[in-house]
């Protein structure tokens, strides 16, 4: 997102990454202290999500009870990150901003109480969107069939997200996602990038 903004005038992408410990105190303040300074700013987070990843049920099944006390503290942190950034949320529609939020689709955070009642209470669209129709490939250039979805308060965002749907025929064998193929699929391709940032900031000029 930070790269796909330099096209785009009048639009400046602060990213918050693992360097600036999202789990601490000080990080928060600071970006709670720069959201109240820039009344209006779009605010996008997404999360860690290991800890809530479907493969967690194999790893509790076979590990066994010391690792599920290891899962239950790193998902206590993870609650803990998703609860400051709703806490940010908050402070980003008091001063008429937008907020989005993404996991992949099965994720079971999704379930989570804090974030179904945030969703609920601010009425957040729900928008499904697949890797392939971002342009999205393994190293070998088939299609990987990566599968987010997006809340977002802004319906620009969600109508244009929307459209980012997987086309291929029922049936179709997509790329795999596993080994080296999965750190591929961390980053935004830069066509969600850009439907991201023109359905946010420059729609007149650029959707």
């Amino acid at each position: 997102l930070g790269d796909t903004a330099q096209e785009y005038s009048h639009t400046k992408v602060v990213r918050i990454t693992q360097k600036e410990d999202f789990n601490s105190n000080k990080c928060v303040d600071s970006i709670a202290t720069d959201i109240r300074a820039r009344p209006g700013i779009s605010l996008h987070g997404s999360l860690p999500c290991t800890v809530w990843s479907q493969w967690q049920l194999m790893c509790l099944h076979r590990y066994g009870t010391k690792y599920a006390k290891n899962l239950a503290t790193r998902r206590a942190a993870s609650r803990q990150q998703l609860r400051s950034f709703i806490k940010l949320a908050e402070l980003a529609f008091d001063g008429g901003g937008e907020v989005s939020f993404e996991w992949p689709r099965h994720c079971a955070g999704w379930m989570l109480p804090e974030l179904q009642q945030f969703i609920a209470v601010n009425a957040l669209h729900v928008v499904y969107v697949d890797g392939c129709a971002c342009g999205m490939q393994d190293s070998n250039g088939d299609p990987i069939l990566k599968q987010w979805t997006f809340v977002t308060s802004s319906q620009r965002l969600a109508t244009g997200l929307s459209t980012l749907r997987c086309a291929h025929e029922r049936g179709f064998r997509h790329g795999e996602i596993c080994g080296k193929e999965t750190k591929r699929t961390e980053e935004y391709p830069v066509p969600l990038c850009r439907t991201l940032l023109s359905s946010l900031f420059s729609h007149s000029h650029h959707a």
